[in-house]
């Protein structure tokens, strides 16, 4: 059954922002699939990302070998709260990802535990925006 579904797109105007994505649990429910994609990975213009990466040398460090820091990646990466509590976070670089969560298994990063009826949330924790990035979510839920 599928519980919530959302396409959208993150711009670097959300840079080290959260996104908070509510959806509702029924009762009955013993295990939650995730479906999680997003793109590009990867900001294919080479003179942007050289001119990002130089930037932040100036600001961090010595002005150096950007080439070195290529590719520049977009990141971001899902975590999940039941409606009492913090159920887990995956930070994974790719921009394919599956998780299960349910009361005998977790993936890695998740609480595993009761599948609680009531508004869950699912939050885009954007690490890094460099472009435009579109995401797709899929929460479905399987019953007992």
């Amino acid at each position: 059954m599928i519980l919530f579904e959302k396409s959208g797109a993150v711009t670097p105007e959300n840079d080290k922002m959260n996104i908070v994505l509510p959806f509702e649990v029924p009762d009955g429910i013993k295990k939650l699939i995730i479906d999680y994609s997003y793109s590009p990975k990867i900001l294919e213009n080479r003179e942007k990302s050289l001119q990002m990466i130089n930037n932040c040398l100036q600001k961090y460090s010595e002005p150096g070998n950007a080439e070195a820091y290529l590719p520049v990646k977009n990141l971001i990466t899902v975590s999940l709260d039941d409606r009492n509590s913090y159920r887990g976070a995956a930070h994974r670089q790719a921009e394919t990802q599956r998780h299960i969560i349910g009361e005998d298994f977790a993936s890695p990063g998740f609480a595993r535990g009761k599948i609680s009826a009531g508004e869950w949330r699912l939050v885009l924790n954007v690490h890094c925006c460099v472009c435009r990035v579109d995401y797709k979510i899929r929460i479905s839920g399987e019953e007992k």
